[in-house]
């Protein structure tokens, strides 16, 4: 068996993408500099009422310490994603992203870069528009967000050092959305968003 590269996209810092995914490829997030987060938020191709659930994912696996050896579920509970190949280790499966909102409230700022205006551009393209996905589709790549033992929850910059990477392999043929988190007034991408880049493989028989 031998691998192909489909695609080969740099995302620079605070950006977006699209794409198709098809079933069987495999879908390589890779944080160049380091402790950089990818938000990615995925639909069923055919079936846009389908998309990917952190819930179900976490219920399912029976851990929120997705990794290697995992499965992404969809809202159906329909395998979307397995994981087969993470350098990291520690991503957050509570799902949700940073918005206009949500970054007033935190910080009192106004017109912040965010993740849920970038996924909804990046979605623009394949008619999919801000309501047709929520919190619980978004399954933060990198992100290191623990919950501690009195309930509280830590949000820490990034474990992912230069060249580290997540592997998914689709289950089915998915439209994927990715933003490169501009978060920079926390630790989320330690406090400097930098680019990302991503590889789709097709595998050769």
């Amino acid at each position: 068996m031998a691998e192909k590269i489909l695609l080969d996209e740099v995302i620079p810092a605070r950006e977006y993408t699209s794409l198709i995914l098809h079933r069987g490829e495999i879908l390589r997030v890779i944080d160049l500099e380091g402790k950089q987060v990818a938000d990615l938020v995925a639909f069923n191709a055919t079936d846009k009422g389908e998309k990917l659930s952190c819930v179900y994912s976490n219920l399912l696996n029976g851990t929120w310490k997705l990794t290697k050896g995992h499965t992404l579920y969809s809202n159906r509970a329909r395998p979307m994603f397995s994981i087969i190949e993470d350098k990291v280790g520690l991503h957050y499966s509570g799902g949700g992203f940073c918005s206009e909102e949500i970054n007033f409230l935190r910080f009192n700022v106004r017109n912040t870069r965010n993740c849920a205006d970038n996924l909804t551009l990046a979605f623009k393209p394949h008619g999919i528009q801000r309501q047709d996905f929520d919190f619980d589709c978004c399954f933060n790549i990198f992100m290191n967000l623990t919950f501690q033992p009195d309930g509280s929850m830590k949000l820490q910059e990034p474990l992912s050092k230069p060249g580290d990477y997540i592997d998914l392999k689709s289950e089915m043929d998915c439209i994927i959305a990715i933003s490169n988190c501009p978060q920079d007034r926390n630790p989320c991408n330690g406090f400097n968003p930098t680019p990302l880049q991503i590889k789709v493989f097709g595998i050769i028989s």
